[in-house]
């Protein structure tokens, strides 16, 4: 075996794309009979298909029309810097636009960037296990190890976790560059470092660490001269800078919308012992994971006894050589890292909670990680030192083996991660797209479009399809499915839901929504009288509305509570709600709260029982992120008798004062019951029936005022 192998030939490095193409075609069986009109996936369920081609779509229309609007996507109308509530797909858009541009069929263009993704996967990995071991065969299990392995098959659904292909040529280019220090073997250090993380999100967190803490190894190992450096620095800068710019619309929605995750669950390790449901050889063997959070982690026993192998010290490589023995402790520190990392804040073990892990403490500190939610992505860094460990080990026993036990050693790997045939969902493209979609392009006199019927709380994944079929016209919309909603979404989608109600009408002329598009099960919604006009009826059921709405959302930012109102003192206050905690409603801390179960239902309250008899005329129910709002709500006071009685409030003020604030300044957002001014004991916040919109109620906190 040979440390720092030369470059693959031409026809070598053809063999193996050519390879990992038909191990793509394989491993998402039967994607490639149906390239034009289905994903893996279910389109509705995860969503994320036609999320991450809107989100392909918006960024090519951004650099062909508008760049410094990049991120101003068309969904969730009147919000800016749409596209910064989910991933942005740069890298792939670029990919895609070949493609798209040829055949006008986004679900083409994104299938071939899902294979093509694949495919570099396996090269990048190639390439960097033949620079440390020099054995072609032995490279090209290791790249399909790290393309195909169990994690990665499960994460072609998601195209933005999928598009990890870029850091083994990363570590690839960083070896290259400590071995013989260069300006174009730098810039290759960059390129691939700016392409990972201009990838997803996710990645432009990892990737430092790995540049980092793969640069501080082989400076160590290879004490390069300080020039050396000064060139890698400044190649950086170019991506550093390009990074910054795409990251500021992260930044800024999340300090205007509050964007943040809570600390992760725990992922327990015997994920790593879980295969896929559709796993050939040990789905009724082993465990099967979901499809997301905690998802299965199977590594295969053949590569896990192929990386043991390759611990076991070979011959030491000469001084200064990065051969395979001195590189090997930065590649098992990947592997532990990642491994660990990936364990979330907790280890875990079955029921045993061994304690806290290190990703505790990077979610607590490292910026950006309270942004993100899935600690179990950090497995890609194991398998990234894992991959290289397979081809060592493959290539230690090859004089053993032969070319015909090492081919068999090496399917075996493969096969212990096949899990096919993939689900397919159909996703139609091109002009196989409804057509009411394209029809809305061809109007100049619509600007802004909702569709009905909506999906009631929770069911925003629904949201996703309208959002895609928005690529065909790029008018605004209020409608859409990405990792963030913006605080107003809940609102918003309950008036939607009650449509034609007419709080719901009323709301949407207000808001600036001039155009409903009606699928075929939603056409009973309008008939003939109403105060909207059918604009178009389409041969395949769809409806075009038109409403008289306002040219802007009129909802003005409303002015703070009035200087003639004092905020009562809660100390002493008795509590009880339908739901335990109450009193988390009460302790001043906005990051607790108090919530009716799954939906909120008839007879759900909230009482209060004050220490005396006080002056109220506000009641004011906090509402912090995920901004639900009691709906169909009475409020029932206990005067200084003790006799109880409803009382009536402003009930359209008080939700019109509340969109505002979740609009305008949703860190403040609170529904007020504004009553006159009256002595009382105590109140009831109560459900009087139960909304089918099935939204809990969340209340951060609960306040009352009355007279100075």
């Amino acid at each position: 075996m040979r440390a720092g192998g030369a470059a693959p030939g031409a026809r070598r490095l053809a063999a193996a794309v050519l390879g990992y193409a038909l191990l793509a075609a394989l491993f998402t069986w039967p994607l490639v009979r149906h390239p034009a009109s289905r994903v893996v996936g279910h389109v509705i369920r995860e969503a994320t298909p036609p999320l991450n081609t809107w989100a392909m779509a918006v960024v090519l229309r951004g650099l062909a029309h508008d760049p410094t609007h990049l991120f101003d996507g068309n969904a969730f109308y009147p919000y800016s810097d749409t596209l910064a509530f989910s991933e942005h797909m740069l890298v792939s858009a670029l990919m895609a636009a070949p493609l798209r541009v040829v055949t006008d069929n986004w679900v083409l263009a994104y299938n071939a960037v899902t294979l093509l993704t694949l495919v570099l996967a396996g090269l990048g990995m190639f390439l960097l296990a033949r620079e440390l071991t020099a054995d072609t065969a032995a490279s090209f299990v290791a790249g399909a190890l790290y393309a195909f392995h169990t994690w990665n098959v499960n994460e072609i659904v998601r195209l933005q976790i999928l598009s990890n292909e870029f850091f083994p040529f990363l570590l690839w280019a960083l070896v290259r560059f400590f071995r013989r220090p260069s300006w174009p073997r730098a810039a290759a250090v960059a390129a691939f470092y700016g392409l990972q993380s201009l990838s997803c999100m996710y990645w432009a967190l990892y990737a430092p660490l790995v540049l980092v803490g793969a640069s501080a190894f082989l400076v160590w190992r290879h004490r390069p001269p300080r020039a050396a450096l000064l060139r890698l620095a400044a190649s950086l800068v170019l991506p550093g800078v390009v990074l910054a710019v795409v990251a500021w619309p992260y930044v800024r929605s999340a300090r205007r919308l509050g964007f943040a995750r809570p600390a992760p669950d725990a992922v327990a390790i015997d994920r790593y012992f879980d295969v896929l449901p559709q796993n050939l050889l040990y789905a009724r063997v082993l465990g099967t994971a979901g499809p997301n959070q905690n998802a299965a982690h199977f590594l295969g026993f053949t590569a896990m006894g192929l990386a043991v192998l390759a611990l076991w010290p070979g011959r030491r490589a000469p001084a200064g050589d990065d051969g395979t023995d001195g590189l090997r402790p930065l590649l098992i520190a990947l592997a532990l890292v990642g491994f660990l990392l990936s364990l979330g804040p907790r280890v875990v073990l079955g029921d045993w909670d061994v304690g806290p892990g290190p990703y505790a403490a990077l979610h607590r500190w490292a910026p950006g990680f309270r942004n993100v939610r899935y600690p179990e992505r950090f497995s890609i860094l194991l398998i990234l030192g894992l991959a290289p460990l397979v081809a060592i080990g493959l290539a230690r026993l090859r004089p053993r083996l032969g070319a015909a036990g090492l081919v068999a050693l090496g399917t075996l790997v493969l096969l212990e991660h096949l899990s096919i045939p993939q689900s397919l969902d159909a996703l139609v493209g091109g002009r196989a797209i409804p057509e009411v979609y394209r029809w809305l392009a061809t109007r100049d006199d619509v600007r802004v479009v909702a569709e009905l019927p909506a999906a009631r709380n929770r069911l925003e994944r629904f949201d996703a399809l309208p959002m895609y079929y928005s690529t065909a016209h790029w008018k605004r919309i209020v409608e859409g499915f990405t990792s963030y909603f913006p605080p107003s979404y809940n609102f918003e989608k309950w008036r939607l839901f009650h449509f034609p109600d007419p709080e719901s009408v009323a709301f949407l002329e207000r808001f600036g929504v001039d155009t409903l598009v009606l699928r075929p099960e939603g056409a009973r919604l309008v008939g003939e009288e109403g105060p909207w006009r059918i604009e178009r009826v389409f041969p395949d059921g769809h409806r075009v509305v038109r409403l008289a709405a306002a040219p802007a959302p009129d909802f003005p930012i409303p002015p703070p509570a009035g200087a003639d109102l004092v905020e009562r003192d809660r100390t002493g206050w008795d509590v009880q709600g339908s739901s335990p905690g109450a009193g988390r409603a009460v302790d001043g801390d906005v990051s607790t709260s108090w919530a009716t179960p799954a939906r909120q239902g008839k007879g759900e309250f909230f009482r209060v029982r004050f220490p005396r008899p006080v002056t109220i005329g506000r009641i004011s129910i906090g509402v912090a992120d995920p901004y639900e709002f009691p709906m169909r709500l009475r409020l029932v006071v206990e005067d200084e008798q003790g006799t109880w009685a409803e009382i009536p409030f402003d009930e359209a003020a008080a939700y019109d004062r509340l969109f505002a604030l979740l609009l305008h300044r949703p860190r403040e957002a609170s529904l007020d019951l504004d009553i006159p001014p009256r002595r009382l004991r105590g109140f009831r916040l109560r459900i009087a029936e139960t909304d089918p919109f099935a939204m809990p109620w969340t209340m951060a906190e609960l306040r009352a005022y009355g007279p100075r």
